[in-house]
């Protein structure tokens, strides 16, 4: 039984503790009820019975001992000891009735901590410890603090136990409400908004003269949002995907079939501008990775109030504070909770939301780390909201460990932030600059700097799209010129944000000097390999909290810092609330922030050991590390950094070494579906061959490396077996040549020539093609060759030139009749079908929009061959139920193609659509 202790909880805990553990007779567990509760309950245990209350205690209990045993593992203690020595004693230990009183102590209101050196005395005092081995480093503190937050979380759970705990505090502020009221002092509140979200909080990034003058309410970029959730939820690992599941953190797995539809309906939904979504509903939930601005939006919109732009009192409540204060209720927790920003008289503040317009917003539902806890702050929300129809509610949280449910059936609509796009960076950019130098004569070759070193830098897009890290490179940016060189750039944006271990010190009561940088660095590069070495390998970029405590307390003991098992606890404590390079990911794991953090600290471990520690010889470097990864795309990241981070003379030879391997083609087929899996699996030895040497500052001295990949290249560009190696060819030369001008001539004829002989390959091939040469050069000498294009008689290059214009080039007018001519007169159904897209993806629907679709709908004479067909009757209707669904026109033509239209997957799925707009409608009626 004791087995399964460690796979228990909830109820389930509390009945093996009832059952299994305490096993009292009924008058015994009654005494036992009373004593347990007797610091809190005194007064009110008459008016709970014992069968009301011995639940909650017995979950307590349960969870106790399942720590207990918890840290013994942590310390090395066997199962098997366990099993046979420490049994009994965790029974007759808890069985004591002074154990019971102070482990009850962490039921009273406001309690703090609970009395862990007398729970160790009392083990001590009745030598439960003797006879075997005890750990010195048993860490009793670290298991009452768990304690407590776990029964902070059984009683946000239990209503009725919740109430009575609260009585006394309740009845204590009726008969003080004068002393005690804080009043309602609007304008105070005001000042008080102003001083804490006024100015950016950046001096943990930036410690110049100037950081302190910017303003969040003139920086501020408005991020788009999809009214969707989004499919990175379903993309985790296995394992992890299995734990979320498990604790209710998703509400299904998807297949790879399921997925690919789900993130294609997502990415169909219309992006918006964040506040005009919000301003168009009453309750939402906004999602956001970590550094996307979910809290900054929250901050921005209070400050609306302030400078006067809305009439709605903004209420904002950081639910992290507010799970800790275990207040009673949110107006509890606004009229004396400590972690309030601002505090109201509860009872003026009731009538207020009642008769008022409010804005009440909840931030960080994912920095409420206890489920239970979570679950009960979740339907205290949906009640908060049901109680006051007229307030306004946003909620915010991190994408992984969401779940959707109990808010979409309270009608909460639910919104993802996107990362930022070129012109929100460029505008973000701009303000920056405008705002932190002033009338500085540098600052506009500053911006351009940072524009250019984004648009050629590869590297530096994959950060430049979160906003957290935007700030963090224009403060680079600032003091020196971003280096092209990747590893570099990822030392130096890792070093600012290592500055936040520094700062936080103090709040985790360790001295200045006792972790350095260089501790700080070795522990992430442990972390990184430590997630590398596992099952999943760099594809999870998750790491148990339980190998995660037992990897820093072995390294902190290992340089010999005391307490080392205490400082890792509270690292990663300061880890869940507000670090970011890692952060939490539900199911009691950790991950990198963003996935570029986790590759770089993975090689550089993987360098040190080779170049600095010499535990890694060369041949192991190449046969293990390059030779059983190569063809893993998780790991060419990894891969290329490390070529790039070596002696150039060993980057050579592993670039020869990667392109010697040989790849099995027979096995692909010659379809159009396979031309992406050809191109990275057919072909990976000499793609990843081309961005190593890519990588690599100097190339003169692996001249044999550089021309022995060019013969492989030009063999595959003549392979007469394989015709479909040209798309493969065409990225590597693009990567590998350097010589654009050269590159783009060869491109543009292989574009007109090849893939004649193959109808099926062509159209892919010529897309690629196009992709490639405007991806890699967008000039205006290009738009005026895909404007030629977007007319050419072949249909491939019609259809490329029309996804490729609006994606690399201005979004202008002209730009929008393009479209909408290949829309009008293509007769080709992928061009259509890609005009459709396009248009609805970057120009507003307006009235021109909307009846252009239309007439697609009505005029266009499509009939699928093949279910996977897209049909472009389907996707303008879709985008008009999507951006206008209430109006009549979309609502009369959706019932003529759910009745007529010749397309039979279009009516079925027009049956669909109107099947929802009912169950929605009555949905409204009843509310």
């Amino acid at each position: 039984m004791w087995e399964l202790l460690a796979l228990t909880t909830g109820k389930e805990l509390g009945q093996f503790a009832l059952t299994q553990i305490l096993a009292f007779t009924q008058p015994l567990l009654e005494s036992y009820v009373q004593d347990f509760f007797k610091g809190c309950l005194d007064s009110g245990i008459a008016r709970l019975k014992t069968t009301q209350l011995k639940a909650p205690m017995a979950a307590a209990i349960g969870f106790f001992i399942q720590r207990f045993v918890k840290e013994l593992q942590f310390n090395d203690i066997p199962d098997s000891s366990i099993q046979h020595h420490y049994q009994g004693a965790l029974k007759t230990f808890v069985r004591d009735k002074a154990v019971g009183a102070i482990l009850g102590q962490a039921f009273e209101t406001g309690c703090k901590k609970i009395d862990f050196a007398q729970l160790e005395m009392i083990w001590q005092q009745k030598q439960l410890g003797q006879g075997w081995q005890f750990p010195e480093d048993f860490d009793w503190r670290g298991v009452a603090k768990e304690y407590l937050v776990e029964v902070k979380g059984i009683v946000k759970a239990d209503d009725e136990l919740r109430a009575l705990l609260q009585t006394d505090l309740l009845q204590e502020i009726a008969q003080n409400t004068t002393q005690l009221s804080p009043g309602f002092d609007v304008a105070k509140y005001q000042d008080s908004l102003q001083y804490s979200y006024g100015h950016l909080k950046l001096y943990t990034l930036d410690s110049t003269d100037r950081v302190d003058a910017i303003k969040l309410w003139s920086l501020f970029v408005e991020q788009t949002v999809r009214e969707a959730l989004p499919p990175m939820r379903y993309e985790l690992p296995l394992d992890l995907k299995r734990k979320l599941l498990a604790e209710g953190q998703l509400e299904e797995d998807l297949s790879a079939e399921a997925l690919e539809h789900y993130r294609r309906d997502y990415f169909q939904q219309p992006t918006r501008k964040v506040l005009d979504a919000v301003a168009d509903c009453q309750r939402a939930v906004i999602l956001g990775d970590p550094g996307s601005g979910k809290s900054t939006l929250l901050q921005y919109l209070a400050l609306d109030w302030v400078e006067g732009k809305t009439s709605a009192l903004p209420l904002l409540i950081e639910l992290r504070e507010y799970a800790l204060a275990q207040s009673a209720n949110f107006l509890d927790f606004l009229h004396c909770g400590r972690g309030a920003d601002w505090q109201f008289d509860q009872q003026q503040l009731h009538q207020h939301l009642l008769e008022q317009p409010t804005l009440v917003m909840f931030d960080g539902l994912d920095e409420v780390f206890h489920r239970p806890t979570q679950a009960a702050v979740i339907d205290e929300i949906i009640r908060f909201a049901q109680q006051y129809p007229q307030a306004q509610i946003l909620v915010t949280s991190r994408i992984v460990g969401y779940t959707p449910e109990r808010f979409q059936h309270a009608e909460f609509k639910q919104f993802t932030i996107q990362p930022l796009d070129e012109s929100e960076i460029h505008t973000f950019i701009d303000r920056w600059y405008d705002l932190a130098m002033g009338s500085a004569g540098d600052k506009v070759r500053l911006k351009q700097r940072l524009k250019d070193a984004i648009a050629n830098s590869k590297a530096i897009q994959n950060l430049a799209d979160n906003p957290l890290l935007l700030t963090m490179m224009a403060i680079l940016n600032r003091r020196q010129e971003l280096p092209r060189d990747r590893a570099d750039l990822y030392d130096q944006a890792s070093r600012v944000l290592l500055y936040h271990w520094d700062v936080d010190h103090k709040n985790l009561q360790l001295p200045l000097d006792a972790i350095g940088r260089r501790e700080k660095q070795e522990m992430l590069r442990a972390i990184a390999y430590e997630m590398q070495a596992g099952e999943e390998g760099l594809k999870g970029n998750l790491i148990s909290a339980e190998r995660l405590t037992r990897l820093l307390t072995d390294y902190l003991r290992e340089q010999g810092f005391s307490e080392p098992r205490e400082k890792a606890n509270r690292l990663i404590e300061q880890l869940r609330d507000r670090n970011f390079i890692l952060c939490y990911r539900g199911a009691d794991t950790y991950g990198f922030v963003h996935r570029t953090f986790l590759e770089y600290f993975c090689a550089v471990e993987i360098v040190h050991r080779f170049e600095k520690q010499q535990t890694l010889t060369f041949e192991q470097l190449r046969d293990e590390v390059f030779g059983e990864h190569w063809q893993d795309e998780t790991w060419n990241e990894v891969l290329r950094l490390i070529c790039g981070m070596i002696d150039t003379k060993f980057s050579g030879k592993l670039i020869e070494f990667l392109t010697d391997q040989v790849v099995k083609k027979d096995q692909f087929i010659d379809s159009t579906e396979d031309f992406k899996k050809l191109r990275i699996e057919g072909f990976s030895n000499l793609l990843l061959a081309a961005d190593c040497l890519f990588d690599i500052d100097n190339t003169g001295n692996i001249s044999d490396a550089r021309m022995k990949l060019l013969r492989g290249l030009k063999h595959e560009i003549e392979s007469p077996e394989v015709r479909l190696s040209f798309l493969a060819a065409l990225e590597i030369f693009n990567r590998i040549l350097m010589n654009f001008t050269e590159a783009l001539g060869w491109v543009k004829r292989q574009t007109i020539e090849h893939g004649k002989e193959n109808i099926v390959s062509r159209s892919a091939i010529k897309s690629a093609a196009v992709n490639a040469i405007v991806r890699h050069n967008k000039t205006s000498e290009n738009l005026d060759w895909l404007k030629r294009m977007i007319t050419n008689q072949d249909y491939a290059l019609r259809r490329a030139a029309t996804w490729a214009i609006p994606e690399y080039y201005e979004r202008d007018r002209e730009v929008l009749d393009l479209l909408i001519k290949r829309l009008e007169e293509d007769e080709s159904r992928p061009v259509r079908c890609a005009a459709i897209l396009n248009i609805s993806r970057y120009y507003p629907i307006d009235p021109e929009i909307f009846e252009l679709f239309l007439n697609v709908i009505q005029e266009d004479s499509f009939i699928r061959e093949f279910r996977w067909q897209d049909n472009p009757r389907q996707l303008a209707l879709e985008t008009l139920i999507n951006n206008h669904s209430d109006d009549p026109k979309v609502s009369q033509i959706l019932k003529e193609r759910a009745a007529n239209d010749p397309d039979e997957q279009l009516r079925e799925w027009a049956q669909e659509q109107l099947k929802l707009q009912t169950e929605k409608s009555k949905r409204e009626g009843q509310s």
